[in-house]
C-alpha cells in the first residue's frame, strides 16, 4: 500500500487543526495517534488515499504504547466493559505494558470472504516483537488478513511484546501495521461490491518507551472508575509518576484531565495534582494523581478518555520537554433517568425509572391556600436527547384548578427547575377531607423519557372548609386525615399535628376548647385560637395548631383509639368543628425473647431461650406453648430442629418487670423469666449453617393486658454444619469446540463464570477439564494435580436452576470427593445434565488423561503436543486446515453413568462447571 509523506507548511498544518479542532474539540481518545498526531489529521494531509479509515471493522486498540521496564500484560476481552483484560505480573503498581493484544475484526455478518492487506513498518528491529496470535499459533504477522462471513465471531489480534535492551536507545518514529483498502469476494473468490469493498481499515501504532536514561515513568490507571450514584463503589482512581533518573534541576510535569473532548470541561473527572515537580532529591519518589470521576448526568455508558501528562519543563537539559506517556481512563456511568421535585418547603428529593408518590402538600376547597401548600418545581434527572414535555392531569373533580398544564425541558435547560401550581377550588358539598392526586404524562422522541422511565404522581390533601364547613381540621397529605377511618396515629411517645383553618378571614379570634376523651393514650393543648392572621396557615408553633401528644404507659395494651373533642367556638365565627380521631400505637412487646449459643450437627451443643414478659402484674398466668415450627419438604430448614426442653412455660400471677426495661437484659436478674433449651438435628449432607424458628403460641387467657395480646412472633435459630462446604456444578446450556482461545483450559472457567445459569451460588468456577496428557503445558490440570478442580472429602452438588430442591447437597448431589479428589463417572447418583449430552473433559471415565492414538501431524507449524485439541487451544492444524485435531469428551449415556470417547476439536460439546 502506498503510503505518502507530503510535506505541509506550517501555516497549512495549523489552519487544518484549527478546523479538526473547531469541529471536535480535542482530539478523542477514539481517535489513533500517528507520529505525534492523530489518523484523522493524517488523512487529511493526504497521506492516504482514503480520506478516512472505516469504522466498519473493529480495531481493539489502535495505539498501542509499550514500556521496556512494564509489568502488565494485556489481552483482549469480549467480556470486560472496558475491553482490555490486564495481568499485573509482579503484583504491584502497574507500571506500563510489556505486552498488549490488540484484535480486528468486521462488525457485520457478510457473505463470501474478506482481504485487508498488512504492512509493517517499523524502526524498533528486535525491540519489538510482533505477531498473530489468534486464531491458532503465534506466526509473523501475515501480509494479508482473511475474514470469512462469520462478523465479530471471526476476530484475528496482534500481539506486541517490548524487550529490554538494557541500552540506551535513540527515539525512533512509532512501528506502524498498517491495514489497507479492503476486498470482498463472493464464494468463488471473485472480487464483488459489498458493505467492505473499497474501504480503508484504520492503522495500529505501536510506541516503545525506553527505560534507559532520562524519562518519565508513568504507570496505568488503578481501576475502572463510577460516577458517584447510590450505588457507585469506585469514584476515583489514581496513577502514579517518578523519574527514571536523578535530574541536576527541578522537573515539572502538568496534568492536563482536559486534554480529551470527552472530559472537555471536566464532565467526566477531575485531576489532583494538576502539576507534579520533582527535585534531584525525591525524583524517583512516586507522585500519585488521583482522578475523581464526575457524574455528567447524561445516560452515556462507559466513558473512555486519555488524561494528558504533559511535556516536562526543567533547566535540566536532559530532562527539558521530555514528552511522558499518557493515561487511559474509564468512567462507568450511574446517571438515574428520573425526574428532581423540590416541594413548596424548598424540601428536595428525585425519583427514579419506576417513579413513585410524593406527599405532604394541600389544597382547600374555600381557595384561602393559594398555591401555598401544593406548588412543587420539577427537573430533569439526566440529559435528554430531545425536548421532554410534560401534560398535566388530575382527578381531584371540582375540587381544584390546574393552572400550570404543561412543562418542556431542553437539552439546554433540563437542569433547571421550574413550578407546577395547583389551587383549591369548592365542589359545594360537605364531604369532608379527601385526598387527590396530580399526575404527567411524558413524551419525547428521547425513549428514555418517553417509554422508559414511569412519572411520579403527586398526592394532595383537599380540606373541606367550604358549604356550611366554616371551621375545618386540616393536613398535609400522606399523615392520615383524623377521621374514624383513617385516624392520626403514633407510637407511644411521639406526637401528630393537624391545623384549625377557616373558610375566610373572621372577624375577631376564633378560641376553640379541646379536650381528650382518654388522657391516658392522649393530650391535647385546653384550646387553639384561629385569626385573621392564621386561618390560611398551616406552620408549625401556630396558635392554631392542635399538637396530639401520644401517652408513654408501660402497659400492653396494642393500639388504642381515643378522640380530640373540639368545643363550642367563642369569636368571629361562632361554630362547632368536627371532632378529631387518634390512635395511640403500643411500644411494649407481649413477649421479648433471645437465646445465647447455636445448636451444631452431631454434638450436645443447644441454644438456651429466654422468654420475658413485657407487661406489668398479670393477673392470670400467662402459658406459652412451644414447638418447633414445621417446613414443607424441600426447604433448607426442613430436619434441623431437635428437642425442645420444656414446653409449655408459664408466667405466674404478678410476674412483675422492671418498668422501663422490658427486655431480655432487663429481666436477666428476674426470677420470673422462663428458660429452656434447643437441640439441633444431624444430617449427613453439605448444607450449611442453617436456621430454623421456634413457634409460641399463647394459651388464651382473661388478664386484661394478655387476652388481647398477639403470639409472640417465630424466634430463629441456627443449627451449624458439620460436614465441610458443599459445591455446586453446573452444565453449560451453549456448546463449544475445541479450540478454546490461547488460554485453552483457563478460557473455559472464563465461559463457565460467564455464562452461569441463574440460582448458581455465587462463587469462582473451573471447567471438569483437563489440560493436556503429556504434562508439557504450564499449570497442567490433571486429576489431584495441579489446578485440579476438585477436592477430596467435598460434597459436589447438580445446580443447574434456582431453589433447595434443585440446587443442594440435600436433593441434588452428584458425589462426594474420594481420598484422590476424584469419582466414580460410571457410578452417580443422578446425571449431570440431560441424557445424551456431550462434554469436553480431556480425560477417560476413570478420570485418566486421555491420549489419542493417532494424533495428526502439523508440519510447519512447531507444534509439538496435539493430544486433547493441543491443550484445547486449536481444532486444526494452523497451516493444515483440513487435518482436524482430537480430544476426549464424555457422554450422559444414562441417568446415573458417563462414558468416554473420542471427538474432533470441530465438534461443539458443554462443559461441566465446578465451584470453587
Amino acid at each position: 500500500m502506498n503510503k505518502k509523506k507530503n510535506l505541509i507548511p506550517l501555516t497549512i498544518l495549523i489552519f487544518l487543526v484549527s478546523i479538526l479542532m473547531g469541529c471536535s474539540g480535542r482530539v478523542s481518545a477514539s481517535d489513533t495517534f500517528l507520529f505525534g498526531l492523530s489518523e484523522q489529521f493524517d488523512r487529511v494531509f493526504g497521506n492516504r488515499d482514503t480520506s478516512v479509515c472505516s469504522s466498519d471493522v473493529t480495531i481493539s486498540t489502535k495505539l498501542v504504547s509499550l514500556v521496556e521496564d512494564g509489568d502488565v500484560n494485556s489481552t483482549f476481552s469480549t467480556v470486560n466493559e472496558n475491553g482490555l483484560s490486564d495481568v499485573d505480573t509482579d503484583g504491584g503498581t502497574a507500571w506500563g505494558y510489556r505486552s498488549f493484544q490488540t484484535c480486528i475484526y468486521p462488525t457485520a455478518p457478510f457473505s463470501g470472504s474478506l482481504d485487508i492487506p498488512v504492512t509493517v513498518t517499523s524502526s524498533y528491529g528486535t525491540r519489538v516483537e510482533s505477531k498473530q496470535n489468534f486464531p491458532g499459533a503465534e506466526v509473523d504477522i501475515p501480509t494479508k488478513l482473511t475474514f470469512t462471513g462469520n462478523g465479530v465471531t471471526e476476530r484475528q489480534c496482534f500481539i506486541f511484546r517490548v524487550a529490554d535492551d538494557g541500552v540506551r536507545s535513540a527515539k525512533v518514529d512509532p512501528m506502524t501495521v498498517a491495514l489497507g483498502t479492503m476486498t470482498q469476494k463472493n464464494g468463488s473468490g471473485e472480487a464483488v461490491s459489498g458493505t467492505y469493498s473499497g474501504k480503508d481499515a484504520c492503522d495500529i501504532s505501536v510506541s516503545v518507551e525506553d527505560d534507559e536514561g532520562p524519562g518519565v515513568r508513568v504507570s496505568n490507571i488503578s481501576r475502572v472508575m463510577e460516577e458517584p450514584g447510590p450505588s457507585a463503589t469506585a469514584t476515583y482512581g489514581t496513577f502514579q509518576v517518578k523519574l527514571r533518573t536523578a535530574p541536576t534541576a527541578n522537573v515539572t510535569i502538568p496534568i492536563n484531565e482536559v486534554f480529551d473532548s470527552v472530559n472537555a470541561s471536566n464532565r467526566e473527572g477531575t485531576a489532583n495534582p494538576k502539576t507534579l515537580t520533582f527535585t534531584p532529591a525525591n525524583f524517583s519518589t512516586e507522585q500519585a494523581v488521583t482522578i475523581t470521576s464526575v457524574d455528567d448526568l447524561e445516560i452515556d455508558g462507559i466513558k473512555v478518555y486519555t488524561v494528558e501528562v504533559s511535556n516536562t519543563s526543567s533547566s535540566d537539559a536532559d530532562y527539558n520537554g521530555i514528552k511522558p506517556r499518557n493515561v487511559v481512563v474509564y468512567n462507568r456511568d450511574q446517571s438515574v433517568p428520573g425526574y428532581a421535585y423540590m416541594r413548596f418547603d424548598s424540601t428536595v428529593g428525585t425519583t427514579g425509572a419506576a417513579g413513585g408518590s410524593v406527599n405532604r402538600f394541600a389544597t382547600d376547597e374555600s381557595n384561602q391556600f393559594g398555591t401555598k401548600y401544593s406548588s412543587f418545581q420539577l427537573k430533569l434527572r439526566t440529559k435528554p436527547t430531545n425536548n421532554v414535555t410534560l401534560s398535566f392531569s388530575s382527578n381531584c373533580g371540582n375540587k381544584c384548578t390546574i393552572l400550570t398544564p404543561t412543562l418542556t425541558f431542553t437539552p439546554t435547560d433540563w437542569n433547571t427547575y421550574q413550578t407546577f401550581q395547583v389551587e383549591g377550588k369548592s365542589d359545594s358539598a360537605n364531604t369532608g377531607n379527601a385526598d387527590y392526586t396530580v399526575s404527567f404524562v411524558a413524551s419525547s422522541t428521547d425513549a428514555t423519557y418517553n417509554t422508559t422511565v414511569s412519572e411520579p404522581t403527586f398526592s394532595i390533601r383537599s380540606c373541606d372548609n367550604d358549604a356550611t364547613h366554616l371551621l375545618q381540621p386540616c393536613n398535609f397529605s400522606g399523615p392520615a386525615r383524623g377521621i374514624s377511618g383513617d385516624r392520626l396515629s403514633a407510637a407511644e411517645g411521639g406526637s401528630t399535628n393537624i391545623w384549625m383553618i377557616a373558610q375566610s378571614a373572621p372577624g375577631s379570634d376564633v378560641t376553640i376548647g379541646l379536650s381528650s376523651t382518654d388522657t391516658t393514650e392522649g393530650t391535647v393543648p385546653g384550646s387553639v385560637t384561629v385569626s385573621s392572621s392564621n386561618y390560611n396557615f398551616m406552620e408549625t408553633g401556630g396558635s392554631n395548631q392542635i399538637m396530639l401528644t401520644h401517652v408513654d404507659d408501660i402497659l400492653v395494651d396494642l393500639t388504642q383509639n381515643w378522640t380530640v373533642t373540639t368545643l363550642t367556638s367563642s369569636g368571629g365565627l361562632v361554630h362547632d368543628p368536627i371532632d378529631v380521631y387518634a390512635a395511640t400505637t403500643d411500644d411494649e412487646k407481649a413477649f421479648y425473647i433471645s437465646h445465647v449459643g447455636n445448636t451444631n450437627e452431631n454434638t450436645t451443643n443447644t441454644a438456651t431461650v429466654s422468654v420475658c414478659l413485657g407487661g406489668n402484674n398479670p393477673t392470670q398466668p400467662v402459658v406459652l406453648n412451644i414447638s418447633c415450627k414445621s417446613y414443607a419438604a424441600g426447604t433448607a430448614a426442613s430436619g434441623e430442629c431437635g428437642d425442645i426442653t420444656s414446653s409449655p412455660i408459664t408466667f405466674p400471677v404478678n410476674s412483675e418487670v422492671e418498668p422501663g426495661n422490658a427486655s431480655d437484659s432487663g429481666c436477666a436478674s428476674s426470677a420470673k423469666k422462663q428458660t429452656f433449651t434447643v437441640t439441633g438435628l444431624n444430617d449427613s449432607y453439605a448444607d450449611g449453617n442453617q436456621s430454623f424458628d421456634i413457634q409460641f403460641v399463647m394459651v388464651a387467657n382473661t388478664d386484661t393486658n394478655y387476652q388481647n395480646a398477639a403470639n409472640p412472633g417465630d424466634h430463629s435459630i441456627t443449627n451449624e454444619d458439620d460436614e465441610p462446604a458443599g459445591k455446586a456444578i453446573f452444565v453449560t446450556t451453549s456448546s463449544y469446540n475445541g479450540e478454546m482461545t490461547a488460554q485453552g483450559v483457563f478460557a473455559a472457567d472464563d465461559t463457565c463464570n460467564n455464562n452461569k445459569p441463574g440460582g448458581v451460588p455465587a462463587g469462582t468456577y473451573k471447567a471438569l477439564i483437563v489440560s493436556n496428557s503429556g504434562g508439557s503445558v504450564t499449570n497442567d490440570r490433571i486429576p489431584n494435580g495441579t489446578n485440579w478442580v476438585l477436592t477430596a472429602g467435598r460434597h459436589y452438588y447438580r445446580c443447574n436452576t434456582s431453589g433447595y430442591s434443585n440446587c443442594s447437597d440435600e436433593y441434588s448431589r452428584l458425589f462426594i470427593a474420594n481420598g484422590s479428589a476424584g469419582f466414580d463417572p460410571t457410578t452417580l447418583v443422578r446425571s449431570f445434565s440431560n441424557v445424551g449430552d456431550q462434554y469436553w473433559t480431556g480425560m477417560t471415565n476413570t478420570l485418566t488423561p486421555a491420549t489419542q492414538t493417532s494424533p495428526p501431524t502439523c508440519p510447519g507449524d512447531g507444534l509439538t503436543y496435539f493430544h486433547n485439541c493441543n491443550g484445547f487451544t486449536y481444532q486444526n492444524c494452523p497451516s493444515t486446515p483440513a487435518s482436524f485435531l482430537y480430544g476426549q469428551t464424555w457422554t450422559m449415556a444414562s441417568s446415573t453413568s458417563i462414558t468416554s470417547q473420542e471427538s474432533i476439536c470441530s465438534a461443539t460439546k458443554k462443559l461441566i462447571c465446578v465451584q470453587q
